[in-house]
This record gives structure tokens, sequence and C-alpha cells, in this order.
């Protein structure tokens, strides 16, 4: 993946496919379907699955196929071959194949998708029947300048940044700090308040930001915002028409979009936008290692003109219908669905189908950079690869003296994204769940990518593998001194169509993989097995790991929380170590130094055999003896003191699942959780002339003492509730009353919510500073003010 794309203005350039020296295979042929052979092969599978064509009724004109026992058998005959070979990235050497690979996994999703519809509805009549459609059957599971003078900060000694899953690699946030100011994305707003000396807080600028912004790195004077844009709310103009296939039928070729803004913050007081894209699809997540920030999207176009299901195609008041010729009806409006779908499937261009990328140039205009402009040899798939989805990886040197992209897709499934200082993995499921439909032979797999990002600015594709099972998040994946583990959960817990008798039950495992030329393996571009462990807590599925160093831990869940310690000093050969139950779920693992653990989650029910999510647990491990784990302590938390007298809402913490709400800071051994609830009750507002319902909300951060070897206590709680009121705003449509982030700084904490950022002394906890924001939502889902929020009350 040389020679990066120039994606600011520039000159697309042509990057190398991320592929291996060796060719890989064509792609494997499928069969062509033009409209009139999908018709007559859809008329002569009814005749034969169906049975012999006749009548109804003399009054009825046009013959009707007899009823099936499964319409699902009309589309069986129509599938590809389904085969399981292999995750190697194999590129493609033209667009007019990669254009047919397309159309034909849009075909074949699109066929599974309407051959598993099932009709339903009420008959009206002596007695109401339900008929078709089983619904339990069908249910699915499923460097800045020093502020305050002085000595520099140092991040981990003076102050905590975002809580990493690896040392050097940033995870996007939003928010930030470089220890002198603090970077907040707040609604639509990008917030900078200064730190001129610990303990003090001022605000710098507020900078308006397009769409809806979620998450933003930094290097040095640099931040990067991602921001999810959705073409509704787009204004009219270049970009909104660009994305509109059809403004009658309201046809889009994608609703989201992923914006980059690109932000010069020398001057904290006038931030200045310096670059803005717009790539169609989804943002998943992004890393930053030295200056090198690597974004990872996930794109398709809507497939416009497209029916999923045959009710279209059904006659007039079906409902009045025979049941046998309803069956003979659905079975038609499934072949005249099809048929349908093949022709519009024929009909799509490359350019219908693959995402593009929108620059909005200094003069306003747009520049529309095309992924296929290269012949499309940027694009790979693994060998027996059917997605239609593209999984891409933008790569910004921060530190270059331009800025130039260096992009890759991988026409992928969603994917799952861990980053390591040398190593960036993307793992996918080897297949969506149709491609499994009457395929059973083959159990969920997962493909694992492997990139080499040592060079800044540089991302080398090093190869492929495949593990049976699932992924959980990113903490299930981590590279250490070149080898790659993963933790899966296998089992066919998700395949809706099958009875409960002939799914297998959950199994975990640990995987070792490396390059296969790594000890005396042959061969490149492919990721060897290096070891694998199985049988891990069969019948249960994993809800949190976490790999340090030469070390696993598992939680596992069913009714018990086993803690399982695995030990991986021997990459060849993996051991589980030690097995702790404790009641309960460990929905996050975090090390606390190299002989204990601090975990957060679910506490268990009073009975002890399963859960109960009013209440949030932290608990403290002892794992110095790694072959017999020990919980220290369970601490359940509180925002409140039930008293009986209000009906409080469950509480929440946000750092149950997301880890960068969990802020643990080793030099005070304190640990920061989020924790928040509301209670609204119903009374008459004297001042408005009504009744109305009134809002109290709760927004604390509980401060625990987590000293390692000793019992987890509460150590205080800092309360932010003063910052919400029922009034001005309806916060409840938001993450509005919560405190989300916090921040350590010398002897103070910095508690970060949507309604402000307070500062409060670590010894007496007392207020030093209180600053209100306002995250300036202008929809009422977030926040009315005002006349607006009295007249929604009153409606």
């Amino acid at each position: 993946m040389s020679n990066p794309i120039q994606i600011f203005g520039e000159t697309l350039q042509t990057p190398r496919a991320m592929r291996p020296e060796h060719p890989w295979p064509v792609p494997r042929p499928r069969p062509q379907f033009t409209q009139l052979l999908a018709t007559c092969m859809l008329v002569t599978l009814l005749a034969s699955s169906l049975g012999v064509m006749y009548y109804l009724d003399s009054d009825e004109d046009g013959p009707y196929f007899g009823p099936a026992d499964d319409p699902a058998d009309i589309i069986a005959p129509l599938l590809a071959e389904r085969q399981m070979s292999s995750a190697n990235l194999r590129g493609y050497d033209s667009c007019a194949v990669m254009e047919e690979d397309l159309r034909e996994n849009i075909r074949e999703e699109m066929l599974v998708d309407v051959g598993t519809s099932r009709y339903s509805y009420w008959r009206w009549g002596d007695d109401d029947v339900f008929l078709g459609g089983d619904l339990e059957e069908n249910a699915m599971d499923g460097g800045a300048p020093q502020a305050g003078g002085g000595e520099k900060r140092v991040e981990g000694e003076d102050y905590s940044g975002t809580n990493n899953q690896e040392q050097g690699v940033d995870e996007a946030d939003f928010v930030k700090t470089d220890g002198y100011y603090i970077y907040m994305i707040n609604g639509r707003k990008l917030e900078i308040l200064g730190v001129p000396e610990f303990g003090q807080l001022n605000h710098e600028s507020t900078t308006d930001l397009e769409g809806s912004p979620t998450q933003m790195l930094m290097a040095n004077d640099w931040l990067v915002v991602f921001s999810s844009v959705y073409g509704y709310n787009l204004p009219e103009g270049p970009l909104r028409d660009l994305l509109v296939r059809d403004d009658e039928q309201y046809w889009w070729r994608t609703t989201t979009l992923t914006k980059v803004t690109v932000i010069d913050v020398t001057d904290r007081t006038t931030p200045q936008v310096a670059r803005e894209l717009y790539m169609e699809g989804w943002y998943k997540t992004a890393r930053e290692v030295e200056g090198t920030v690597r974004m990872v999207t996930y794109g398709y176009l809507d497939t416009y003109d497209l029916y999923y299901s045959p009710y279209s195609f059904m006659p007039e008041r079906y409902w009045e219908l025979e049941e046998d010729e309803l069956d003979r009806a659905w079975n038609e409006s499934i072949a005249a669905t099809i048929a349908h779908n093949e022709e519009v499937i024929a009909g799509y261009t490359l350019d219908e189908l693959v995402p593009q990328i929108y620059e909005r140039l200094p003069d306003g205009n747009l520049h529309i950079h095309k992924y296929t402009a290269n012949e499309c040899s940027d694009f790979v798939i693994a060998e027996d690869g059917m997605s239609r989805g593209f999984t891409s990886i933008f790569t910004l040197d921060l530190y270059g003296d331009a800025f130039g992209y260096e992009a890759d897709h991988i026409m992928s499934n969603w994917a799952e994204v861990y980053a390591s200082t040398d190593t960036l993995l993307i793992a996918e499921r080897a297949q969506d769940w149709w491609w499994f439909w009457r395929n059973d032979a083959y159990e969920e797999a997962t493909n694992i990518h492997s990139f080499n990002i040592k060079e800044p600015g540089v991302t080398t594709y090093v190869g492929s593998g495949r593990v049976k099972g699932t992924v959980l998040d990113q903490f299930s994946l981590s590279e250490y001194q070149g080898f790659l583990r993963i933790a899966t959960t296998s089992g066919q817990w998700n395949r809706w169509w099958l009875d409960a008798e002939e799914q297998t039950g959950p199994e975990n495992h640990i995987w070792v993989l490396a390059p296969a030329q790594h000890e005396t393996q042959e061969g490149e571009g492919y990721l060897a097995q290096m070891s694998h462990l199985s049988g891990i807590a069969i019948g249960e599925r994993i809800w949190s790991s976490r790999f340090v160093g030469e070390k696993a831990y598992l939680v596992t869940f069913r009714n018990i929380d086993p803690l399982w310690t695995i030990d991986l000093s021997n990459p060849l050969k993996p051991e589980i170590k030690g097995e702790l139950e404790v009641p309960g779920v460990s929905t996050y693992i975090h090390p606390m130094g190299d002989e204990h653990l601090l975990t957060i989650g679910i506490g268990p029910n009073a009975e002890g055999d399963n859960l109960d999510w009013r209440i949030t647990q932290v608990s403290q491990f002892d794992v110095t003896d790694f072959s017999d784990p020990q919980l220290m302590n369970a601490l359940p938390l509180t925002p409140v003191v039930d008293d009986g007298t209000k009906e409080w809402s469950w509480s929440n913490s946000e750092a149950t699942y997301e880890h960068k709400a969990f802020q643990y800071w080793a030099p005070k051994d304190l640990l920061a959780i989020p924790l928040s609830t509301y209670h609204y009750y119903y009374d008459y507002d004297d001042e408005r002339g009504y009744y109305r319902y009134h809002y109290e909300y709760v927004s604390k951060l509980m401060l625990i003492n987590a000293v390692p070897g000793e019992n987890l206590t509460v150590y205080g709680e800092v309360d932010q509730s003063g910052l919400y009121d029922d009034t001005d705003r309806l916060w409840e449509y938001s993450w509005g009353y919560n405190i989300r982030r916090s921040i350590f700084m010398g002897d103070y904490i910095y508690a970060i919510g949507a309604g402000g950022v307070t500062v409060h002394d670590l010894d007496t906890l007392e207020l030093q500073v209180a600053l209100p924001l306002d995250p300036g939502y202008e929809d009422r889902y977030y926040y009315l003010e005002g006349d607006e929020a009295e007249e929604d009350e009153k409606d």
C-alpha cells in the first residue's frame, strides 16, 4: 500500500493493492442471469417443486401453482454453491470483475431475504385466527504550548489521558487533553478549555461542527474530528444533490456520511478548519500512533428499487383468500419479486455500488474522489468472500509536509478493529448470516487481516487467517511480540431458522496466529495457526477479555461469572491456569499492575443466580497466584440512597460498556466511575399555570479507593446534579445528565458532562470551578428551551 492517495485536492495516485507478491486466483465463476433466463428458471422451479399447475374457481382467470411444503424451496436451487476456503485477500485486476462480484453478492443476499419471508395476517370471522408466521421460530438473537509555564506536564505522571487498550496507541474519543488544554466535543460544538494551573479552568473557544460529531484524535497542533452526517439533514446544495438518486422516490446513494474535519488549533482561541472530507458510509473507529492517524469506516450504497418482501406483488385483498390459495399466491409473488430484482441488479453500474469521497474545497465547491479511480487495484476481498460492504482504512500522516491519505478497501462484513504500535488488525465475520441459510455444514468463523503500521504514514498488508467463532470486541484481539492472540465464541446460536435441538451450544477459544514465514512456516501473505486452546466454558459465552503481556483473562457468563486465567508465555501451547466463579458478570477488565485486576460490570440478583441490571459493581481480583485467582471484594455502587419516598429510574454507568469512561489513576490509587439516574413526577407548575412532568437528575462521579491488595471502598463523590434542571432543558432524551469522562490533573479531578465541567480538590472534594456548557442541539430529541419546551410539554 505504497503511493498514498492524495485526497486534499491532489490528483489520486495508485496505491499497491493489499496483497502479497504472489498472484491470487481469479474470482470463482458464478451463474450469469438475464431477466428472461431468471423468469424461465423460476417458472420451471415453481412447476417442479410445487406440483402441477391448476386453476382456481371458474370466476378467477389465470393459473396458480399448487401449495408448497416450504416456499423457501423455490430459492435454494438458485443459490451459488457454498464453500469456505480461505481468508487470504486477493486483489482485483479490473473493475469489471469487481462489478460482477458485487452484483452477484447482492443477488445472493436478496434471494435469501426473499426466500425466508413469511406472510402473516389476521383473518376476521366467527373466530379470530392468526395465519402464518411462527413468531418464536422467526425470532432472531440477537506538543501544545505550555499554558501555565513551568515544567512540562507528562501524561501518566501529572495527568491522566484516554483509557487506551495499548500503551502508545491513542484511541479516538470525544474528550482529549494535552495537560494544558481540554478539547471536548459537546453536542455539535468543539469546546477548548485552558488549564493554566492544575485546579483552574478557562474557556478558550467554541467551534461549530457539522452533523453529529462523536470522536476525535489529536497530534501536535492538529485535531481530527469524526462526525456522522445524515443525508436527510443536509441543506439544499451540491452535496445533497450528489447523494440523492431520485428525489421523488427518496432514493439515496447512502443516507449516512462520515465526515473528517481537520482543525488547526495552533491558536486555541481561534481554531481554523483546514480540511473537510465526506466518506460515504459509517465511521467505526480511529487510532493515532506517533502522529499517524488511521481511521476505519464501513460503507455500502443503498440498493434502490429492490424488493425484499413479496407483499408488493401479492393480489389485492389477499387476506381474503383461502389458505391453499394464499400459499399459491405467496409463492407466485416470490417468483415475481425475484424476477423484478434480477432485472434491477443487472442494471446497476459500478459507481452505483461503490462509495465515494467528497472534499469540500476552500471556495465551497466539492471535489469527488472515486474509490475506483485506479481500475479497482486498491480493492481486495477474501478468497471466498461474498460481501458487498467496504471496510476502508484511511491513513493520514499529521507530521508530513502535505496532507495525504493512503486509502485501501476490503470488501468485507462489519469488523472489529485493534491496534498496537506495530500492528493493525481487522476482524470480520467470514460470512454474513444469509450465507449459512440451507448451508449448515459450516460454523461461524472470523477472518483476521493483519497490517504493519510501524512506518509513519504507511499501512502495509501482512497476511490473513481464519479462526472458528466470532469476536466480542477490540479486547478480544491482541498482538504481542509478533504473535496475534484472538478470543472467540463459537456455536450456532444465531441461526434463527434452526430448531433449538439443531443448534450447538457456545464454546470459547483462544487462538494464536503468526505470519506464515514465522518460525519454519513456508509461504507468505497468510497467517498460520500456531496454537489453539478450545473447550473453555462450554455453554457460556465471553462477556469480557483482556490480554496483558504473556497472560490472558476471560470472563464468561451464563448464570454465574467465571474468571479464567490463561498462560500464553509459550504461544505454541497456551494453557488454562485458573478458574474462579463469582456472582454477577464483569464487562470490562483493567490490569492493576502485574498481580491485581479491576473490573466493572453488573451485580448479581438477590439469589445470586442471575444479573440485577440495576446494580453497577466494581471488583478487585488478586492474581498473584495465577493458577488460583481470588476475588478480594466486590463493591456495588449507587448514585442515590433509596429511602422509598421517590421512584428512581435504574442507575447506569457508561463505564460498564465503554472503557474510556473507566478512569483508574495509579498515582493516587483512585478509580473514577460515572453513575447517574433520574426521578420524575407529575404536579402543578405554579409559574406556568398547568400540570407538567418534573425531572430530578442525579449525575455523579464515584471515586473509589483502589489500592492493589486492599479492599475497594468509596472515597467520595463528585456531584454535578446542580448543572441540570427540568425548567430549561429536557435532558432525558440524550446523554445530557450524565458525567461521561474524568481527568485527573495533579491534586484535582475534572468531571466532564454535557452540562459542563467541574473541578474538585481531591483532598477535600470541594468545588473549585464550575463551567456550564451548552451542547447546542436544536431538535427536540436532545433538548428544547424556553417557549418551545413549554409548547412541547403542553402537547
